[in-house]
């Protein structure tokens, strides 16, 4: 089942967003990946001004090389930018649909134009930086980038379990 946020006021604007993506961000301690299918879980991540954020990453169970990850920041508990691996999905925007591989940042143009209570992001396609979206350890790497993440050999991905 879905869990459907209701979203009752903005919280922070766009650039405030955008600052807290682009933030550099140190992973806490050191995390095993697995990178098989119906794993989730999360990284906590932190700033050198003690901002707070959960790295949330999923593999599907069903669809071979599905996989999202999301930024959320912690205190606010927004979602400030999500990937989502899934050539087959889509994402419908106020004024249009993004079909297949694609990223969500937080938009508050949107939530105003949708007007549903719950949508706060806006999807586009996903950026060319994303060079091999068959190879998940890669994707992921492109994300920490992507999100300024410091990864500091704090990462271990396994591709299966012994």
């Amino acid at each position: 089942m879905k869990r459907m946020v209701n979203v009752k006021k903005i919280l922070i604007t766009d650039s405030e967003a955008k600052y807290l993506i682009e933030l550099l961000k140190f992973i806490i301690k050191f995390y095993n990946i697995p990178l098989i299918p119906g794993v989730k879980g999360s990284i906590e991540l932190s700033t050198e001004d003690k901002n707070h954020f959960y790295l949330h990453y999923f593999i599907s169970k069903k669809v071979n090389n599905k996989m999202s990850l999301h930024l959320r920041q912690k205190y606010t508990n927004i979602n400030l930018v999500r990937i989502n691996i899934d050539p087959k999905g889509f994402h419908k925007n106020a004024d249009n649909t993004v079909h297949g591989n694609r990223m969500l940042i937080y938009s508050t143009n949107e939530w105003i134009k949708k007007a549903d209570g719950k949508t706060y992001v806006r999807a586009y396609d996903l950026p060319r930086s994303f060079s091999n979206t068959t190879d998940l350890e890669r994707v992921f790497l492109d994300f920490l980038v992507y999100i300024n993440v410091k990864e500091e050999n704090k990462l271990t991905f396994v591709r299966e379990l012994l």
